[in-house]
């Protein structure tokens, strides 16, 4: 903008200069060519010449006179030569002659005037008798010059005439050029004036709207809800709105000119603050100030500290760069964020009561169930009377009814908690839904259907999945279309829609049809569409829904298509191509080094783990491996699901929430379950020779120290199978020879997972990590301290974040009754490594390098 605006005055004062200086020149040139008219004037040209005509004669006359008499003195023809030669001489020397002189018939006579003059100037300057003698020749010769000085005087005029035309149209052409030139620079300053009347406008528009500006922006922080602070490079406080006043309780007036860090930063991160500062002052460059929102605390006046979230920004001035805090008391959205996060919790926690109560109870119904269908069976009927035989039979049925009802509503509650173990192996999946059909057939053929298989791809003889469960599904869709179907056609499809990775197997029928609102809804628990006392059909309205959630549990989707009074189509579409390697893995053996191999078959394992992100990795090397992985996140899930499923060996973390990892092997080690034996190996981020006696008092038989290698792994569980046992676990490096990260260690994860899987658990990992380096951490309880930075600890050694996992660890061990400043200055030790840690992960490209927003 001041580019342009120099521009729109430079230029036309640079034009405006140019027109002057051309004006100038033109005037000074009519002045001088006045100059010389009043020159020839003074110097009178033609009377010049007429006088030397004259002076001529009167030479002539005087000398005539002397030859005649004696008597008249030499002294007059001397005299009268002289003031020839004066007159003569004018002509000569002037240049108002120079033209005369060149001309082509005023030259000739010029040369002659000069010629007379140097013959007979020694004549008159010599002595009276050759001067006496010579008069003659001299009137002769005068005669000659009078003729010659009436040529000249006869042309001068001409000449001059033309000289003073040629010398006024010249000076009319200048001042008509004057003229021009004046109108034009009286135009442009016209123009000027008006661009100028303009520009004062504009300037005048543009000064009212700024202020109109300044007025809103003012207003707005005024009366904006959010405190609004401005600093200069020094930390001093320029401005401060009305609601700085009210959420700080600082004064305005007070607080314009005072130190922003002794007013509102709390004593425990001012020294932070002012690094901060100091290195956004030196290379403003490498540290751009931040924008984004972040989460911190703040002091009032009373000393109190309370949550805000604040933005930030700089911004030059002609004053220097000032420095924009827009800060908001969030102390209610924490209150109820932490309130709605303990209704989470409650809420959590009672459906996993209920869902728990609801197994418990499925247990507890099915037992005497069981002990009445039994004692039916044993039961003597041959005696009894026909309708005591018939009563018995309502007993029966209805005990089967409430059989398959408490079954259906156990498997729900193991499917919603995640419990319901699917087996997979190779089966023949023809040969599967075949022998369903034959087993259908009479039910079918009593409602007058028919009941067909298409003919399948071959490809299917080899399919690999859960049978028993797939089988639950297929007989639930082919029961339903039986059972809402009278006199009409049951068909089953099955199509390989990409080779085994994906099969869609169709249930269709020609029965009554769904209707469109009613196709949302059938999938759902308890849901009946006919309500009605005579309905024709039976039941409790689970199957579907226990069906779509065993389809998900194997990998697929179900859904349905229908028209009323057009039948129905229900598809399933799942995966059922067998994973590569499945059948045998090699482990390497550690006596021969990283590279030798021993063959054991797959394993079932069991992995508790209460980190996501530890879980995914540990899952994905057993996976690599071709062992088959059920994951339990805390330590009663694990119990559970140890108590339901034989696994060959379960991987054990020791801090868990709730039931920890040595509660729960005594747990499951406990009574006569399928894995009171099964090898029960500890992960752990460090260990002790006392913490070893105690995981081997609680039954486990090794210890993994994380973080996890393959090599170690595959050892750990080579071991537990071959009942070896370690007696130490891989001693961990001391922390002065400990790298920040151990790249070698991060670089095998790649073996494991993909780049964006890799990338996102880094992610996932540095998120869990701001969230724990937050003044909040210090005011929890030391012993959920310890739990959390057990926690990351064993997740920094996963990424080989060595020394962080060993502050971390030095961390969790300060003891629960340690001043609160040494626990203080731990935390800011854990914060210092996790910068170095962040810029190192940083720099190589796996997270941004600015750790804490700072």
């Amino acid at each position: 903008m001041r580019r342009g605006t120099l521009l729109r005055v430079v230029l036309p004062s640079l034009a405006l200069a140019l027109f002057m200086a051309v004006i100038v020149t033109l005037v000074l040139d009519v002045r001088r060519q006045l100059q010389r008219l009043d020159t020839a004037a003074s110097e009178a040209v033609l009377w010049a010449l007429t006088q030397a005509e004259l002076e001529a004669s009167r030479l002539e006359a005087t000398t005539l006179r002397a030859i005649n008499d004696p008597e008249v003195p030499l002294v007059e023809i001397r005299t009268r030569f002289d003031i020839f030669y004066s007159r003569t001489d004018v002509l000569v020397a002037s240049a108002n002659y120079a033209e005369l002189r060149n001309g082509d018939e005023t030259g000739a006579a010029f040369d002659a005037v000069l010629g007379f003059l140097d013959l007979w100037t020694d004549v008159i300057d010599g002595p009276d008798s050759a001067l006496r003698a010579a008069l003659p020749a001299l009137a002769t010769a005068a005669r000659d010059m009078r003729e010659q000085t009436r040529v000249l005087a006869l042309n001068g005029i001409t000449v001059s005439a033309q000289q003073s035309a040629e010398q006024r149209a010249s000076v009319a052409q200048t001042l008509v050029r004057i003229a021009w030139l004046t109108l034009v620079l009286v135009t442009i300053l016209l123009i000027l004036l008006v661009f100028l009347v303009r520009l004062a406008r504009f300037r005048e528009s543009q000064s009212r709207r700024n202020r109109d500006i300044r007025k809103r922006i003012e207003t707005i922080i005024a009366t904006s809800l959010d405190a609004v602070i401005v600093i200069d490079r020094d930390g001093r406080i320029v401005d401060y709105n009305g609601a700085a006043e009210c959420i700080f309780g600082h004064p305005r007036d007070a607080a314009i000119g005072a130190d922003m860090v002794d007013l509102i930063v709390p004593p425990k991160y001012r020294a932070a603050h002012n690094a901060g500062m100091a290195r956004h002052l030196i290379t403003p460059k490498a540290h751009p100030m931040a924008r984004e929102v972040t989460q911190l605390e703040a002091m009032r006046k009373d000393g109190s500290l309370f949550p805000v979230e604040m933005s930030r920004s700089s911004a030059m001035t002609p004053q220097g760069e000032l420095f924009v805090a827009f800060i908001r008391d969030i102390s209610d959205q924490v209150q109820a964020e932490d309130e709605l996060r303990k209704a989470r919790d409650r809420a959590i926690a009672g459906e996993k009561s209920k869902a728990q109560l609801l197994a418990v109870m499925s247990h507890e119904m099915r037992t005497p169930l069981n002990g009445i269908l039994g004692t039916l069976e044993l039961m003597d009927t041959q005696g009894l009377a026909k309708r005591d035989n018939y009563y018995l039979g309502i007993i029966r049925n209805s005990a089967n009814m409430l059989l398959d009802q408490v079954n259906n509503v156990l498997d729900i509650s193991r499917l919603d908690a995640g419990k319901m173990q699917t087996e997979r192996r190779r089966f023949d999946l023809i040969a599967l839904v075949q022998d369903m059909i034959d087993s259908q057939i009479g039910a079918a053929a009593a409602n007058g259907n028919s009941l067909t298989l298409k003919p399948p791809s071959p490809a299917l003889h080899e399919a690999y999945s859960d049978p028993g469960r797939l089988r639950q599904v297929l007989l639930n869709l082919l029961s339903n279309a039986i059972k809402f179907t009278q006199n009409g056609q049951i068909t089953i499809e099955m199509e390989c829609v990409d080779g085994l990775d994906e099969v869609e197997i169709r249930v269709i029928d020609t029965g009554i049809g769904i209707s469109e609102e009613d196709l949302d809804r059938i999938f759902g628990d308890f849901v009946t569409l006919d309500a009605s006392y005579q309905r024709r059909s039976m039941g409790t309205g689970l199957g579907l829904g226990i069906s779509e959630r065993l389809a998900k549990a194997l990998g697929g989707t179900l859904g349905a298509e229908s028209e009323p009074g057009e039948g129905s189509v229900f598809w399933l579409r799942l995966p059922l191509a067998a994973p590569e390697g499945r059948a045998r893995l090699a482990l390497p053996d550690q006596a021969s080094g990283p590279e030798t191999r021993t063959d054991i078959p797959a394993l079932d394992l069991l992995i508790i783990e209460d980190n996501a992100v530890n879980r995914l990795i540990l899952r994905r090397m057993l996976e690599g491996d071709g062992h088959h992985v059920t994951e339990a996140f805390d330590g009663t899930q694990g119990v559970n699901a140890a108590r339901e499923t034989k696994f060959d060996a379960i991987l054990m973390d020791i801090s868990m929430p709730g039931v920890d990892g040595l509660e729960a092997t005594r747990n499951i080690r406990a009574g006569d379950g399928p894995n009171a034996r099964t090898p029960i190996i500890a992960t752990t981020a460090h260990a002790l020779p006392e913490e070893l006696q105690a995981f081997c008092d609680a039954g486990m038989c090794d210890a993994l120290v994380k973080p996890i290698t393959r090599p170690a792994l595959r050892k750990v569980l080579q071991d537990a199978l071959t009942g070896k046992r370690s007696r130490t676990p891989t001693p961990q490096p001391s922390a002065q020879h400990t790298p920040i990260v151990d790249f070698a260690h991060l670089d095998g994860l790649q073996q494991d997972l993909t780049e964006a899987q890799r990338r996102a658990a880094v992610a996932t990992f540095a998120a869990e990590m701001e969230a724990f380096l937050t003044p909040a951490t210090l005011q929890r309880a030391a012993q959920d301290q310890a739990r959390e930075a057990h926690r990351l600890a064993g997740s920094a050694g996963v990424f080989g974040a060595l020394q962080l996992a060993g502050q971390l660890q030095s961390f969790e061990l300060q003891p629960g009754g340690s001043p609160e400043q040494a626990r203080a200055d731990q935390f800011e030790q854990v914060r210092d490594c996790w910068r170095q840690t962040r810029a190192t992960l940083g720099a190589a490209g796996l997270m941004t390098a600015d750790p804490l927003g700072q």
